[in-house]
């Protein structure tokens, strides 16, 4: 009978050698996702975490008791955090249940500070229907109605097309022990509401109520993911330097414009996007104008290009490069590049634009100078005969009103010899004379150009392995 238990349950995803983490807390579904894991896996690879709460008084005591004495029964390691939520809440300006959510995913990221590393929560098929219910009731979209994902990062939920039937029969079959949270009964909460109140009435509808939803689910699943593919292409189909291309956006039809969007908006920082943000951003792609968004983000549509920017006024610096990577206040990175250029490349390809971002190395000795504009700066274009204020140059080259203050420029000896945006300046291009070329590259800089690491956040916790206290 043990064999026919969580047939429909998913471990893809989680590596063959790593710690898995299991969201803890005692109750019917995470005891029962625990258990079944530790006939799986070696118990050296499984910890449970248990977040409590502090909001149930005596009884958030027991369950943390109880959790640990299962975890002693099974052998297994266990984590503890003690966090008063209420007053976390409350001095964050969040609700309850978010800003629980956030305590709890923060510690068990903590925890699973290696790269192959994972986190398994027991949510089952009728917390993802409640879900599904949810935002329905919110007027979410296609995204939302998809529910709880199966998988996000490094989260893995394998019992999310198991029934809590199912997870109840098992914990009768082995007879395991768990706490009940007295907290889903209060109608407080709306999904308490549903749980109580509506999903039963859906059960006398259609006692495979939550088969249904699991179904309906992963069919909206597979639209959102196809519509997603279509927003990526889009999205890169209109990447520019300054942002994105106004006329290629026009031209694509509703779903996958606003999914370009939101990936988009969601790469440069902007959190809790809601459809009024999307419709007053694609508002401003047809119209014109400037529209302001959550995290401080302003989004404009200019010459042509449709950017993002932030509120922060950009910081002035002057520093010394050489050739090599260098960051860049604003998060930008300059890349420098010498190149030796044999005489037929010089003559094939000198007039080709791959030498546009390109300084005749030949002329300039000892290092350049990279900086922010100045007032009264000037830049005189190759081939032109004339000098330009930088307000000029960067209205002839389409840049941006608000990206101007962040171009970087380079300096040697008290030249302006390169803008961001318009390349070399007269005297410092490459000719066909030129033996050696400095490239120039300029983009935003990425977590590996500063060899950043996921970091972990520092809690005080008491890991306990096999009954010892930690």
């Amino acid at each position: 009978m043990s064999n026919t238990f969580f047939s429909a349950a998913d471990l893809s995803g989680l590596p063959e050698q790593s710690l898995v983490v299991i969201g803890f807390s005692g109750g019917a579904d995470s005891t029962a996702l625990a258990h079944w894991l530790s006939g799986k896996l070696s118990p050296q690879r499984i910890l449970l975490a248990h977040v409590n709460h502090m909001l149930r008084g005596e009884e958030a005591e027991r369950d943390e008791a109880a959790a640990e004495a299962f975890a002693r029964q099974m052998g297994l390691r266990f984590a503890v955090l003690r966090e008063d939520v209420k007053a976390l809440a409350a001095k964050r300006g969040m609700g309850l249940e978010e800003c629980g959510r956030e305590v709890r995913y923060d510690f068990f990221h903590s925890l699973a500070a290696g790269e192959n590393d994972r986190i398994l929560t027991a949510h089952h098929a009728e917390d993802n229907m409640e879900t599904m219910l949810l935002n329905l009731c919110r007027g979410a979209g296609l995204d939302g109605l998809c529910g709880i994902p199966k998988s996000r990062g490094k989260v893995l939920r394998p019992l999310l097309r198991v029934s809590r039937k199912e997870i109840e029969a098992y914990c009768g079959f082995y007879q395991l022990p768990y706490v009940t949270d007295s907290s889903n009964f209060s109608d407080e909460f709306a999904r308490n509401r549903l749980r109580l109140e509506v999903i039963p009435v859906l059960r006398e509808i259609n006692p495979k109520v939550s088969q249904a939803f699991s179904q309906a689910a992963e069919l909206l699943e597979a639209d959102r993911d196809f519509l997603e593919k279509e927003g990526e292409k889009l999205l890169e189909a209109s990447r520019g330097r300054y942002g994105l291309s106004v006329v290629r956006l026009l031209q694509a039809e509703a779903a996958p414009l606003s999914c370009a969007l939101k990936q988009w908006l969601e790469s440069l920082g902007c959190g809790r996007l809601e459809k009024k943000h999307l419709d007053a951003v694609t508002g401003c792609l047809k119209q014109g104008g400037a529209v302001s968004l959550p995290g401080g983000l302003t989004v404009r549509r200019s010459q042509g290009v449709l950017s993002a920017f932030g509120k922060k006024e950009p910081e002035p610096f002057f520093l010394p490069v050489k050739p090599g990577k260098t960051p860049l206040p604003g998060g930008k990175l300059l890349l420098l590049e010498e190149k030796e250029l044999p005489f037929g490349e010089r003559k094939q390809k000198v007039h080709n634009l791959l030498f546009k971002n390109a300084l005749d190395y030949d002329i300039i000795t000892g290092n350049l100078t990279a900086r922010s504009r100045l007032p009264g700066d000037r830049f005189s274009p190759p081939g032109r005969g004339v000098s330009k204020s930088l307000k000029q140059l960067f209205q002839e080259c389409g840049v941006p009103p608000e990206q101007r203050k962040s171009a970087v420029l380079l300096e040697w000896n008290g030249k302006l010899v390169f803008c961001e945006g318009a390349g070399a300046s007269r005297g410092f291009q490459v000719t066909e004379q030129t033996r050696r070329a400095l490239f120039v590259t300029i983009r935003q800089e990425t977590a590996d150009d500063c060899n950043l690491k996921n970091g972990s956040m520092r809690r005080s916790v008491g890991i306990c392995e096999e009954g010892k206290e930690g």
